[in-house]
Formats: structure tokens, sequence, C-alpha cells
């Protein structure tokens, strides 16, 4: 879609996996992108090589510690995808970058939220923080007259990459799951292919939507057989307690909420519909991933 017909989109979290992929569809479609980043030097060799980045790309300098930055760029955009890592204070960031987006303008955020935020009251670290931050930008939107689209991802392909250590040491993927349980995964390009068509939709299509993503739903034992074809050799599935599979992840600086979730949470739907309505194509496999994907793991 030509830049003429689309307005300006600002970026929060433009140098990660997902938000990188989603500045480079934007690009490659013409529309004009700001982006939010702590090192713009960084930032600008990381989109050196993108297509329509000398004409159509802006940096902006700034933290999350003053949002004087953000708050004069801003100005002029009526777009703002928003990806904040930071779980611990992600309500406050989001609340705190919403309000200043709604009152310089923009009709719509697309906000990275997540699968987690589904889960029963304050039984997830994860989801609690991703769902007081929805309910405070739909507040938010409800004031300013404009919308606010979550995406609600599930578990992420890239986590086994996580799994590496056991893959070289025992041969194995180690999870605390039965072995023929089905969980829930999901690609980071599905997810940012999601984002850039919300971006460049009328904003009027998606409104104030949430969307479910959940792309693959995958058990343990078959997780093993994909890792087992690219390696080249037997990997079995090793099933361990919850309680060692968080202490594991805490010996390999996983904070101890997050690496509970993980451990506990129900995550065992199927897969849903919105890629294949909004994208008009199959999500992608896990097993498809594994194997584009095997230099992670060798």
């Amino acid at each position: 879609m030509p830049s003429s017909t689309i307005e300006k989109v600002y970026i929060i979290g433009a140098t990660g996996n997902i938000g990188a992929k989603v500045v480079n569809s934007l690009l490659a479609r013409e529309v004009p992108t700001t982006i939010y980043v702590r090192d713009v030097e960084k930032s600008r060799a990381l989109f050196a090589s993108s297509t329509n980045a000398a004409t159509h790309l802006t940096h902006v300098q700034g933290d999350y510690s003053d949002l004087s930055a953000f708050e004069s760029s801003i100005v002029g955009h009526t777009r703002l995808f928003l990806l904040v890592a930071d779980l611990q204070n992600m309500p406050t960031i989001k609340q705190d970058l919403g309000a200043i987006a709604y009152a310089a303008g923009v009709k719509q955020i697309v906000d990275l939220s997540s699968r987690f935020a589904l889960l029963d009251w304050r039984t997830s670290f994860i989801g609690e923080a991703h769902r007081l931050a929805e309910e405070r930008l739909y507040q938010l939107a409800l004031q300013h007259n404009g919308t606010v689209v979550s995406l609600r991802p599930s578990r992420f392909f890239t986590n086994h990459t996580w799994i590496k250590g056991a893959l070289t040491h025992l041969n194995a993927v180690v999870d605390c799951h039965p072995s023929d349980r089905k969980l829930e995964y999901i690609s980071i390009d599905d997810i940012a292919d999601v984002a850039t068509v919300v971006l460049t939709d009328p904003i009027e299509k998606h409104q104030s939507r949430a969307y479910t993503l959940i792309g693959d739903s995958v058990d343990g034992a078959t997780r093993a057989s994909y890792f087992g074809h690219i390696l080249n050799r037997p990997i079995d599935y090793k099933q361990v307690t919850p309680k060692e599979l968080v202490d594991t992840m805490v010996k390999t600086d996983s904070p101890w909420p997050f690496a509970y979730d993980l451990a506990t949470v129900d995550t065992t739907r199927g897969p849903t519909d919105a890629v294949p309505i909004l994208l008009g194509r199959p999500y992608e496999t896990l097993e498809s991933w594994v194997f584009k994907n095997k230099e992670l793991f060798v």
C-alpha cells in the first residue's frame, strides 16, 4: 500500500525479533515508520539494508525513564505498535506511553499482549502483567475515542532455543508435562505479520479487538522427534517434575515467577483461526520452523 494512503506508524520495541520484522514489513510497504530506541547507531546498523529505510525510517533516541523524546516525536502519528519486555513494570510503562500517544492524536494502538492474559485472575505472573496493561490501554482508548487491538500470542517457537543444552548433553527435550500432552505454540513471524496487517488495515476494521494467536499444538514426544530429525540422532522426551523444571530455569537466570508460569499454566488449546482469516494462509508449524532454524540447535 503506498505511503500516500496510509498514516505514519510509531514502533516501541523495534529492535527485537518481532519488532524488527514489523518494521521491515512496514518499510517494504512504503509506510513512514518511526522507532523509539536506546541506541540510534545500533538501530541504524540493524536496519541499514532494509528496503526504503533511507526514505521512510526515523530513529528517535530515548528510554522508559524519560519519555520526553517520545512525547515530542509521537505527534503526527496515528498508529502505535507497543512491545514492552519489562514484565515487572509493563502495566505502568504501557499506560504512560498510551496516555501520551492518545493525547497526541494516535487513533490506534496495537499492543503485543499474551495468551496468558486469559488465565484466571492473579494465577500467572506473565498473564497478570499483560492483563493489567490491556485493561489500562482499553480505558485510555475509551477516554480518547481511540482503539486498542491486543495480540495475544501463546508460547513462542523460539522458546525451544532454551533447550539446546539438554539436546546437547542429554539427547532429550526436557519438560514437566506428560509426553502426550499437546501444548500451544506460535511463530514470531506469524505474530509480526498479524501486527503489520492490523497496522495497515483501516482502523475501523479491527476496532478494539483482541486476537488470540495459537499456531500449532504439539506434544512432547513429537517435539523430540523433530529435533531427532534435524540432529540425525535419537532425541528422547524426558519428563521432569514441575519443581525440577522451575529449579533448572532459575539456575539459568530465569526469574522465579516466569519459571513457575511456564511449569504450571494450562496452555492446551488448539490453533485459533486468526492467521487463516487475517492473512489468508495457514500458520507456520513448529515442525517447519525447527527444520528452517536447524542452525540454532547444531
